[in-house]
Formats: C-alpha cells, sequence, structure tokens
C-alpha cells in the first residue's frame, strides 16, 4: 500500500546520515577565493588556464588536484573524515585547509588526532609578529642583483636573532656554469621551496658576507592572522614550486603566502609577467600591511660612515693599524693623536679587521691576535663611548626610489625616439632610493622614426654596470656586462653585440673616475666576413646626486683579427622633475675607420 511505502521510507531515512552539503555547495567553496589562495590557483598563460603553480604531486590529495579545485576539495573533505592516524594523516598535513573547512563546514565530523611532528614545530616556531626582511641589491649575484626578500617570525625564542627566517629560494647546482644557470633560472629549470632557518644565519649571510644593508618591515596581521600563516608555511613543508628569476621569485611567492591569509588583500595579483622586490614592498605599503621599518646596517655601511668622518691622515694611521697595530701602538702618528682621535682610528681599525674576518678574504694567521691587540690598546683610551657620529637611518628607503618600468620619449634633430625599459635602473635615472655606482638594466628598447620610416635604433637585453670606489678600507673591482642590438650613428648599420670589462673606480671630487679594459664580440654588415673580435679600453667620470646625475666616457676598441677602430664618446646629464619623471640630455659621438658622426637627443622618461 501506498501509504505504507512512505512510512517505510520514513523510517529509513531517520537512521541515515545526509550531507550537510550538497555538490553545488562545494562546487561553490571551490570558487572561493581562500581556497584557491590555500592550493596556489592563479590564471596563467595566453588562454588564461587556471592551475595551481605548486609543482609538486604531495601537495595534492587528488591526482588532478593541480588543475581541478572542486577535485581537490572533494578529497580533502574525504581524507578530513577518514580515520587515521600518525603525522601523514591529511589533518596532520593540512592543518591550514583543516582550520578554514571546519570554518565553512562546521556541521562536517572531521576527524581530531594528535600530530606529534606538526605540534612540536608549532610550538618552536609560532609567534606573534611577523617581518618583511629586505637585504638590498647583491649585483655580484644574478639572483639577488635586485635584493631579496624573505620573512623572520618574531615568537618566544627571546631574541630577534634566534627568530624563524621563513626564506623561499632556488636550489641550485654548484656545478652549472653562469651560461646554464641564467638559462634554468629563467625557465624555472630549478626547484624552489620554502624553508625555516635561524634569523642570524640570514643576517651573517647577508648582512655580514655579502656586506647588504637589511631593512625590516613589521607586517600589521593580527594574532589569528600570524597562526594561520604559520599553519600554511607547515602545509608546504619540503613542496616544490619551480623558481623563475623574472616573475615567480622569491619576492612574488612571499607575497602568495600572505594572499593565503588573506586573498582579499590580492597582494601578488598585479605581478604577472615581472616581480621586482622593492615594487612588492610598496604593494605592501599601499595596502596599509607595513608598520615600523628597522635598518640594519652591514659592516661596510658602517666603515665607510666611520672613515667619511676621518680625514686623510687619520684614515692612513686607521689602515696602518689594521696592518700592524703592534708596530702602531709604538709610532708617534698615533701616540701623538688626542684620545677622542685615538678612540676613532682603533674603533674603525677594529672594524675593518672583523669585516675581514666576516668575509673570509684574509687568511693571515696574525687577524685575530691583531683584533685582541686592537681591542687592548681601545681599552686604554679614555673616550669609553661611541668615538663616531651615530649612523642615522636613510630617510629613502628602496622602495621610495623611482618605480621600475620605464618608457621615454625622445628627440634628436632628424628623428623622434621612443622607448620602453622592463628594468630597472641605469646611472643616470633618478638616483634617490638607490646604490651609486649600480645600473643593472634588462630589456631596454628603442625605436627610432622620421617622416618616412621606423627602426629598431638599440635593443640591451641586459645591460649591467659595477662602480665601486676603491680606499683604503674597500678595494672592489669595477665590471660591465652587455649584450643587445645597437645601429651605429656613423654608418646607419646594426650590430649584434656581447661586451666584457673589467676595472677600477676611485672618488675624485663631487664623482668616481674609472677605467675599464673591455673586450667585444659583434655581428654586422659593416665588418670583414660579418664577425668582429675587439679589444680596448674605456674611461669615464660619473657623478650622481639627488638633484641630478652627469655621466662623461671615452671608448676605444681596436679590431683584433681585421683592420678598422672604433670609437664612441658620451656625455648625459639626468635631471628629475620629479620622484618619477626626468629631463635627459645627451650627445654622442661615434666614429668607425673614416667614418664618424655625431647626435644630441633630448629624452623626457616616466618610471611606472
Amino acid at each position: 500500500m501506498p501509504i505504507l511505502r512512505f512510512i517505510a521510507l520514513l523510517c529509513l531515512a531517520g537512521g541515515m546520515s545526509f550531507p550537510a552539503y550538497s555538490d553545488s555547495n562545494l562546487i561553490q567553496l571551490s570558487q572561493s577565493p581562500k581556497w584557491r589562495a590555500l592550493l596556489h590557483y592563479k590564471a596563467q598563460g595566453l588562454n588564461n588556464v587556471e592551475y595551481s603553480e605548486v609543482d609538486d604531486a604531495r601537495f595534492f590529495l587528488s591526482k588532478a588536484g593541480k588543475y581541478d579545485p572542486l577535485a581537490e576539495l572533494k578529497a580533502t573533505v574525504t581524507a578530513f573524515q577518514q580515520q587515521a592516524e600518525g603525522d601523514e594523516a591529511a589533518v596532520c598535513r593540512f592543518p591550514a585547509r583543516l582550520n578554514w573547512l571546519q570554518t565553512v563546514l562546521p556541521e562536517k565530523n572531521f576527524t581530531t588526532i594528535a600530530c606529534p611532528a606538526y605540534d612540536d614545530w608549532y610550538e618552536k616556531v609560532q609567534g606573534d609578529a611577523l617581518f618583511l626582511i629586505f637585504p638590498s641589491s647583491y649585483i655580484n649575484s644574478p639572483s639577488s642583483m635586485f635584493g631579496h626578500t624573505l620573512f623572520r617570525l618574531d615568537g618566544k625564542q627571546g631574541h630577534q636573532l634566534l627568530s624563524s627566517a621563513i626564506n623561499f629560494a632556488a636550489f641550485t647546482d654548484a656545478n652549472d656554469d653562469e651560461l646554464t644557470f641564467t638559462v634554468k633560472g629563467l625557465t624555472g629549470g630549478y626547484p624552489g621551496y620554502v624553508s625555516l632557518v635561524p634569523y642570524y644565519e640570514k643576517v651573517n649571510e647577508y648582512n655580514h658576507i655579502e656586506s647588504r644593508d637589511i631593512w625590516e618591515y613589521e607586517l600589521k596581521l593580527n594574532h589569528d592572522q600570524i597562526q594561520e600563516f604559520t599553519r600554511h608555511i607547515w602545509e608546504l613543508n619540503e613542496i616544490r614550486f619551480d623558481y623563475f628569476f623574472i616573475d615567480e621569485n622569491c619576492s612574488y611567492r612571499l607575497l602568495t603566502l600572505l594572499d593565503a591569509v588573506n586573498p582579499d588583500w590580492q597582494l601578488a595579483a598585479p605581478f604577472t609577467y615581472r616581480t621586482v622586490p622593492t615594487d612588492t614592498i610598496r604593494a605592501l605599503e599601499e595596502s596599509g600591511l607595513i608598520g615600523d621599518v628597522t635598518f640594519r646596517p652591514s659592516k661596510t655601511t658602517l666603515i665607510e660612515h666611520q672613515r667619511l668622518q676621518l680625514n686623510a691622515h687619520l684614515r692612513m694611521i686607521a689602515r696602518d693599524l689594521a696592518d700592524d697595530p703592534y708596530a702602531m701602538a709604538r709610532d708617534d702618528r698615533y701616540l701623538t693623536l688626542d684620545e677622542e682621535k685615538k678612540a676613532q682610528v682603533l674603533d674603525i681599525a677594529y672594524g675593518y679587521t672583523r669585516y675581514l674576518n666576516l668575509k673570509k678574504k684574509d687568511t693571515d694567521p696574525t687577524l685575530l691576535k691583531r683584533s685582541l691587540k686592537l681591542l687592548s690598546l681601545r681599552s686604554k683610551v679614555a673616550v669609553t663611548g661611541d668615538a663616531f657620529a651615530a649612523l642615522e637611518q636613510p630617510t629613502i628607503r628602496d622602495e621610495h626610489g623611482h618605480k621600475t618600468l620605464r618608457s621615454t620619449l625622445g628627440a634628436t634633430e632628424d628623428f623622434l625616439e621612443v622607448g620602453f625599459r622592463i628594468n630597472y635602473h641605469d646611472w643616470l635615472d633618478n638616483l634617490p632610493g638607490y646604490r651609486k655606482g649600480a645600473q643593472i638594466e634588462m630589456g631596454d628598447i628603442r625605436l627610432r622614426a622620421d617622416k618616412s620610416h621606423l627602426q629598431l635604433q638599440h635593443f640591451d637585453v641586459i645591460s649591467i654596470r659595477s662602480l665601486g670606489p676603491r680606499n683604503r678600507f674597500s678595494q672592489p673591482i669595477s665590471w660591465q656586462v652587455n649584450g643587445g642590438y645597437e645601429r651605429w650613428l656613423s654608418d646607419d648599420l646594426g650590430q649584434v653585440h656581447i661586451k666584457l670589462g673589467g676595472g677600477v673606480g676611485y672618488e675624485v671630487g663631487p664623482g668616481n673616475v674609472y677605467g675599464f679594459l673591455q673586450t667585444q664580440i659583434a655581428n654586422g654588415q659593416r665588418y670583414d666576413h660579418d664577425w668582429r673580435l675587439g679589444a680596448g679600453a674605456e674611461v669615464g667620470y660619473l657623478i650622481q646626486k639627488d638633484a641630478f646625475s652627469a655621466w662623461l666616457s671615452a671608448q676605444h676598441l681596436g679590431s683584433v683579427f681585421e683592420s678598422g677602430d672604433s670609437t664612441q664618446y658620451q656625455v648625459g646629464v639626468g635631471v628629475p622633475v620629479g620622484k618619477h619623471q626626468q629631463i635627459r640630455v645627451e650627445w654622442h659621438k661615434q666614429t668607425w675607420r673614416q667614418l664618424e658622426q655625431e647626435q644630441a637627443r633630448l629624452t623626457y622618461a616616466i618610471y611606472h
């Protein structure tokens, strides 16, 4: 009878447990920004296909999880309801997912078990303050030439140096040559991992060994957000991401970690094709997430600050003290100094010996004895406090400099020019926020047009110049590398070239004078057999001030296997007309064999 069948169905229903959420509910949850942020989903490629940036199958509970957020959500919900024990249980491996699903699916009966490994780790690293750490640019490392970012999680460790540093970096192969290193770095050939180490290890690496200033930015995260961040870091333990130097690098990955805490921030969204550390700091600042900022100067910054407070005579005494404090302790040049000056020369001499020890450049077995002798001499000086004026925190930080994309509009007597540069800074760009003597350019292109045609005038794939003035306490090698395309003024013919150079620079007057020995390989129609190997030199003078920058240079290259020399002269002046704008005036003269041509150019640049 129908009524009996209806009663029977009711009885059966009373003994059944229906899921609190239907498939339609799970579909909706799988599209939520939080779930996608936890799985690091992102629309990628020209077709805007969405999939996870995680490149490790262990991160997914569904075989389709990398490409299907719904499949991964269903697999996660199922795994969280299964009876399992031990640290490999899903609820132990993915505490951030569990915490969120317990909030949005409160009716689900998720497994509750002990997770010894996670609980022990969490107890050690949990913190109540999160900092973004920015070691400034390091031009001698391709992967850090724009700077680097990492996190520091402060908790119960008792001292900042004992806190946990949370770093995302590429694990490179020490056997790879420079070309292989570059190709792999640009194409995702290296794995990137999130790792935790004591903060003092990073301070020693960046601040001491590599002599990089460090900025520490406190992030305005509340307690719950910091705990959510910590849970997600555990989920990424030993999980691989493909590492790309240009876009999916250290700074980009850190923004995605913060987006996993609160996807409404959308910090990583603007960084589609390129990510520069200073740009990511600007993004955090614009989002109101940066609190107090602390500056941790490097040893070389401190030594230079002290050196500039001494005259040439005292600098010589200080260096001689560092080299042989035993002899200098009896030298009249030292003995006749007043107590304040003795304290100054001893302080900088001791700092210099410690710098040599940290850099591991000085293998002299007497180095430790010299340091101890300097301390002994210092203890006998009546001045007990700081002998030098304190180093003040710079008023303009790196992220307060001009933006890193640049567009230009220029004019010569006969042509109009338009240009665009992907990265980053050259010697004539606005200086505030950037290092003196450091030029790093990538993808710098300039097109020239007149009434009849448009042509490529200049394209630098990469152009790096590092000019460090030498003095008694610092002896850097200045160098350059440049590769790209250039159309010559003298014959209007183009060439593809690679140029390498090395030399020295010295501080003279308001700027630095330098000299490079150079070699160049070029391919172009002007050369016999289309190829040229050139060798020669460049000399120049560079002034960089907040109000303007000026550069003049002369370069001569002789051909190794054919007749024909080339000479180039250049004068340029750049004047800021705002933080992100500049007017530039340049004059060039080029000669090749008997051909000679010169040109003046006026350029307006905007940084964006």
